[in-house]
This record gives structure tokens, sequence and C-alpha cells, in this order.
């Protein structure tokens, strides 16, 4: 019951943030783990993966006051890859709904791909789930981000096609998904990213904008941003040179979050034992950034999230301070 408790603590402080109404306890059951919230106009939707004879189901209910609805089942398996780091998700965009999971696809540990399916109507019916990553490689697929874009959504995930071949790497691609779910356009972004950072996206003031880690030849590990839309792919940019060396996945990515114009992204760094928390803040949709702001330092474990709320940044991430694990939150 560990990681059903996880859950219905995650939802208990989330109802913090709704003027301290009280939210039930999500209808979860024994086991269930990997939980994503996203709110709608209709309601706070709770997703997460719940063993049930025998396979893995990706469930969802949907809290509009008092209570949760019946939790209903998106998709289920028996061979899904799950993992901690890399989870289900679902992207609203109005009724339609974009939920995703992993699927082993081979014999190797990694060897798994990026399945998606689509809603048109809130989630009362799904599409038959379909393999969202193109081309025939056994690799490693997932860590998928994605929004709401026009009439579908705009998604984004690492991709490990490069990683059986001469000079292996994984590589960050993105798609234009429309609303039936039909992949309309699809795009390598980066040809070159570390391995297992979370990805995050969000809309900027001219297209959507994916934020990595990225990799380069000589293992500097710093957070890159990249748009595309269906005119194409804006080259990599970085985000801030922090020339982190590491010859390692830290397993850490960054966060945005974004209100009209504004868009802070936090992410997490380390160079020669200090480990930092910083930030950086656009005023232009992501057109431009100002200087990074450090928001804490030198023994922080990252793990950051970050939201504007009432014209304030709210970031969340652990740190070590007087060698404990902490969980902080700070305002700007």
């Amino acid at each position: 019951m560990k990681n059903s408790f996880l859950i219905i603590l995650l939802v208990g402080l989330i109802s913090c943030f709704y003027e301290h109404d009280s939210i039930h306890d999500p209808p979860v059951g024994p086991g269930s783990e990997e939980p994503f919230l996203v709110a709608t106009d209709y309601g706070l939707i709770l997703s997460w993966m719940e063993p049930i004879d025998g396979d893995i189901h990706l469930r969802y209910s949907v809290y509009h006051g008092p209570q949760w609805s019946e939790p209903r089942t998106i998709a289920r398996g028996a061979n899904w890859f799950v993992n901690w780091a890399d989870f289900p998700a679902i992207i609203a965009n109005g009724d339609k709904l974009f939920a995703h999971f992993l699927e082993i696809s081979g014999k190797n540990t990694y060897d798994y791909d990026v399945m998606y399916t689509v809603s048109q109507d809130r989630g009362l019916n799904w599409s038959k789930p379909e393999k969202l990553n193109s081309g025939e490689v056994q690799g490693e697929h997932g860590f998928v981000s994605g929004i709401p874009y026009k009439d579908g959504f705009a998604v984004s995930w690492l991709d490990g096609r490069y990683t059986k071949g001469d000079n292996p790497r994984m590589s960050l691609r993105g798609a234009i998904i429309d609303g039936t779910g039909v992949v309309a356009n699809e795009y390598e972004l980066d040809s070159m990213t570390c391995d297992c950072c979370q990805t995050i996206m969000v809309m900027g003031e001219e297209q959507p904008i994916v934020y990595y880690r990225d990799r380069t030849i000589d293992e500097v590990r710093d957070i890159y941003w990249v748009s595309f839309s269906e005119s194409g792919v804006t080259p990599p940019v970085v985000l801030h040179n922090d020339n982190w060396e590491m010859n390692a996945c830290p397993v850490n990515g960054p966060a945005v979050a974004s209100d009209g114009d504004v868009i802070a992204v936090a992410w997490y760094t380390g160079m020669g034992g200090k480990f930092d928390v910083k930030m950086k803040i656009s005023r232009d949709g992501g057109l431009s950034y100002g200087d990074p702001i450090l928001v804490d330092g030198p023994e922080s474990f990252g793990r950051v999230d970050v939201q504007l709320h009432n014209n304030k940044i709210l970031l969340t991430y652990l740190t070590s301070k007087d060698n404990s694990g902490s969980i902080v939150l700070a305002s700007y």
C-alpha cells in the first residue's frame, strides 16, 4: 500500500492550492503508483498505474467536487515497462485527452516503445493504442512531454534509435498530433542528448518549446531548449552554460511553467562537487531569458518543479541541508 499512500498524500498536498478545500482520497487500489495530475475546465484528472488480475492498468479519475469519479481504465497490458522516473501522463485539450505509457518491445531490459491513445470525449472512450516512436530499432524510448496544440497535441520524447549502432547515443524527437490522434508531422529535434533526464514542454510566443538536458561529445550535460511546429525546427540553444561535465545521466530534468509571455525554467546542475538549483525567466514567450537565479546550493538534490500562481513563481526541490533530506518550497 506504500505507493497508494503516496498518491493520496500527493492529492492532499495539491488541495492546499485550492483555497484549502478538502479533497477526498482518490479511488486508487492496492499497489498503485506513478500518479500524474492535470487540471481541466471540468475537473482535476488524476492518472495512475494499478495492477489488476495480472495486468498493469493505466487508470484515471476526475475530481470535480465534492468527490472523485468512478475510476476507469485507459489501457492495460502484461508487458509494460514500469519505471519510477518515466511514467504515464495525460495531456488535456478541451474534451480531447492524450495519454501515453511504455510497452516492452524486445528481450533487452531497455527495449521498449512509447504507446499513446487519444479520447475525444473526456476519457469515456479511447482509441486503440499506437506506437509514438517511428522506426524499427528496439531500444529505449520514453520521457514524453507534451502540451495542447491547436486542435490536437505537440509532444516530444527521448528516442533510442541510435543506441544500437555506431556512436551510440540518445536523441530527442518531436511530433504534431492532430485531434483524431494521427501523427501529422515528426521531427528530429536534437541528435544527441542525455539518456534519461525528463523533458518538459510549454507553448512559447511562436511555437512549442522543449526544455531538456543535452549531451556533448565532451560529456557536458547542460539544459537546452528547442522549438518546433509545422514550419520546422529551430536549432537547439543552451539555456545556460553551467558546463557540467558528467559521464552519466543524473536522471534530473528541468521544469517549466508559463503564464502569458512569462516563462520560468528551473533546473539542477553540478560542477566540481557543487550542486545547485537555478532558474531563468523569460518575459517574451521564450525568445530571450534573463540572468540565472541561484535558488539553492551547493547541496541540492534537484528534482525541481515550478508553477506560476498569483503573480508568483513557486518552486519545489530536494535539498540535503543539515545532513538531512528535505523538500523546499521557494517563492519569487
